[in-house]
């Protein structure tokens, strides 16, 4: 008795020296009490001292405080990320005691100083022997066991100061860390970050001896992570403050094992569940960045995908948050390609970019090539709100080319535009922190920044990409063609478009921005997502934006070489802005010359000259524009589409299509288009003639025979 009171009395200074206080007392009802008189897994057939198992009194391992449990001998491999600053190597401290049980290297009851070494007295001068306690032979197991392999856990055993604190404004400084006394994130007397930093291994008083309950006082969870972690976005992210339910389809995403049940509907919650929603700190699964399952796409497809798991991402059951349906979709962003697994490679730079976590532009092309949710998505500060759909049109310029809310604080670039039509090479680019405009966030794989692998000053853009696609698709400059210094674009950059929709015929101005639909105008901006989408969107049964389309490429609505042929009026992309019965011959109609900007005298009169051609030919909108709308060398899209068999000037593929064109009736299969000899941009609004495209010259002329 004498002897069990004296190691009770060191176990407490032991105590005491790793910052339990007064919590000693209530390691009797947790897990470490390993005594004959526990109910848990690992226990003693007869030894009844509960503190022996790790401390002993004296002839202490000097590991430690009194420390008596067996070290583990092994080599361990540390958590590493691409994103980490810190510098963890083998682990010191109190995290290799804790190790020594929970690498599963060494049984549970092995100790460095067996009880009643003292009363036996083996031999003068032997005050000790090592063994192991009866009924703890066994290594541990299940959930508690870590292994040697840590590179699926919280990193441990590294200095948690100020510097490193300051690399990316997303800690918060140790000096806020709590000291001895109280319960909170504890650094070692090195100033290092160990296991018992969050665990206390000698109370009960939380699940999983954590030294911070599981929920704040307001019901949020992992207020422990924010000790240290100070994620920007994260206050008012709807990945924080969601109380939607799971709605018991598959299993819970985000249910935490041992904090709280399933089917629980207060504390089961994104909200309350919080960081642990899409994190592990120990063997989570997913490595890197501590993901809960592995692959970044299978992370947030646990709560974005699926048949039948709408109710899980939203307060109310919503269809559009299921991204997985349009990923699986015939022409999508290849996030489920599992060939792009482990590619997504988000480093934190250096002091020139205040150490924010970016994508290598190297690693956004070529044989690193990929897309993940991750690229477009920051999920620890996105917010409620995609941008505005033009779809009524009794609202008045109800589109912008603004990022939404569910862009919040991603990283994109932002080009120092050059001269018109001219290849904007990545050393023209910037990268943000935070995007303004949609398009920034597009253009840093759909332009030149991702492909300038060789040289600034050199496009390397390849001509074809593996992707499918149907006819010849040609990977083009983004960057180029949305030049607001281009003639024309479409204007999803910050700058309203090139063309104000008036034309002066005979000294009479005539305004034909009724022609533009969906509440669009002339100074209207937009989005890329505006035209890349899932059709579903439409419906209000899929999410906006350019996850995956059955019309290709990711396009809300079919865009292709029939494109303003009959049957097209009503479903194609383009008359979902530009009005059906201005620019076809849907109304019925030539003669409201004035509603269109392509208007000229002869056969009986002024023409609307877009329905003239439409009606007389079946022309599709390819006839004349770029087959890549986004912008050109020559106002209104204009191309120069003769073959380049027959018009040595003629533009090449793919903003000319005439190789891949559908027959304009009455042509006799001939070529189409306009010839390269005209010169359009010197030709005003509504003052065409037959000659500008009828004639010869350099170009052949337009075979349409009008």
């Amino acid at each position: 008795m004498r002897l069990w009171r004296l190691c009770s009395l060191g176990l407490l200074m032991a105590g005491l020296l790793l910052g339990g206080g007064a919590a000693v007392a209530s390691i009797t009802t947790t897990k470490h009490n390993l005594s004959s008189d526990n109910p848990g897994t690992y226990r003693a057939t007869a030894e009844q001292r509960i503190c022996l198992m790790c401390h002993t009194p004296h002839n202490a391992n000097p590991a430690g405080p009194l420390w008596n449990h067996t070290l583990s001998g092994a080599t361990y491999t540390p958590y590493s990320s691409s994103t980490l600053n810190a510098q963890p190597g083998q682990p010191t401290g109190a995290s290799k005691l804790c190790l020594s049980c929970h690498d599963g290297t060494v049984a549970v009851g092995s100790v460095y100083n067996m009880p009643g070494a003292y009363e036996e007295w083996l031999a003068p001068g032997v005050y000790r022997y090592s063994g192991t306690i009866v009924g703890l032979e066994e290594t541990i197991a299940s959930s508690a066991l870590l292994g040697i392999d840590l590179r699926d856990d919280h990193p441990i055993s590294f200095l948690f100061d100020s510097t490193l604190a300051s690399y990316s404004g997303e800690f918060f400084s140790p000096s806020t860390l709590d000291g001895p006394s109280g319960m909170g994130v504890k650094l070692d007397q090195n100033g290092e970050l160990q296991c018992t930093s969050c665990h206390e291994p000698h109370s009960s008083e939380n699940p999983k001896f954590l030294r911070v309950a599981y929920q704040d006082g307001g019901g949020f969870g992992s207020p422990l992570c924010r000790t240290c972690h100070n994620k920007n976005g994260w206050d008012t992210s709807k990945h924080r403050i969601s109380k939607a339910v799971w709605n018991g389809a598959d299993t819970n995403p985000w249910h935490v094992e041992g904090q709280n049940l399933a089917n629980d509907s207060v504390n089961s919650t994104p909200k309350a569940n919080a960081c642990e929603n899409c994190h592990d700190p120990h063997a989570g699964g997913g490595g890197e960045r501590l993901l809960k399952r592995d692959g970044e796409q299978r992370l947030c497809l646990a709560c974005h995908g699926g048949t039948g798991l709408e109710g899980n991402v939203s307060d109310a059951t919503d269809p559009t948050f299921n991204i997985e349906r349009s990923l699986n979709k015939l022409y999508p962003h290849p996030v489920l390609d599992t060939a792009y697994d482990g590619r997504h490679r988000p480093k934190r730079g250096d002091v020139t970019t205040n150490y924010k976590v970016r994508e290598d532009p190297d690693n956004l092309a070529g044989a690193n090539r990929h897309v993940k949710c991750q690229d477009c998505h920051n999920p620890h500060a996105v917010q409620p709100g995609v941008s505005p759909n033009p779809e009524d049109d009794t609202v008045t310029d109800n589109t912008s080319s603004a990022a939404s809310n569910v862009l919040n604080l991603v990283w994109g670039v932002s080009p120092s535009w050059p001269s018109a039509w001219s290849e904007v090479y990545r050393s023209a680019y910037t990268e943000v922190d935070d995007i303004l405009y949609q398009y920034q966030l597009c253009l840093k794989c759909h332009s030149d920044y991702a492909f300038d692998t060789i040289a600034n000053g050199t496009s390397n853009i390849p001509d074809s990409y593996a992707y499918p696609g149907p006819g010849i698709y040609k990977l083009t400059d983004q960057g180029k063609e949305f030049n607001p210094n281009n003639p024309s674009y479409h204007p999803v950059t910050e700058f309203a478009g090139k063309n104000d929709f008036k034309m002066t015929v005979s000294g009479t101005v005539y305004d034909y921005s009724s022609s533009l639909l969906k509440g669009f105008t002339p100074n209207s901006t937009m989005t890329c997502a505006d035209c890349h989408s899932d059709p579903d969107t439409l419906a209000g049964t899929g999410p906006k934006g350019p996850h995956g389309s059955d019309n290709w490429p990711i396009l809300i609505a079919p865009y292709d070489e029939t494109t303003g042929q009959s049957g097209t009026w009503d479903t194609h992309l383009c008359f979902r802005c530009h009005d059906k019965n201005v620019y076809t011959y849907a109304g019925g109609t030539t003669s409201e010359w004035w509603r269109t900007g392509y208007s000229g005298s002869g056969m009986g009169g002024r023409k609307n000259l877009h329905a003239f051609h439409n009606y007389r030919r079946n022309a599709p909108c390819m006839t004349c524009h770029s087959a890549v709308p986004h912008g050109m060398k020559r106002r209104a899209l204009l191309i120069y589409g003769h073959s380049p068999s027959t018009d040595a000037g003629a533009d090449p593929e793919p903003y000319n299509a005439q190789s891949r064109r559908v027959p304009v009736t009455g042509s006799n299969g001939a070529d189409y288009g306009i010839p390269s000899a005209r010169d359009v941009d010197a030709v005003q609004s509504g003052n065409w003639s037959k000659s500008y495209c009828h004639s010869t010259g350099v170009g052949v002329g337009c075979a349409m025979g009008m």
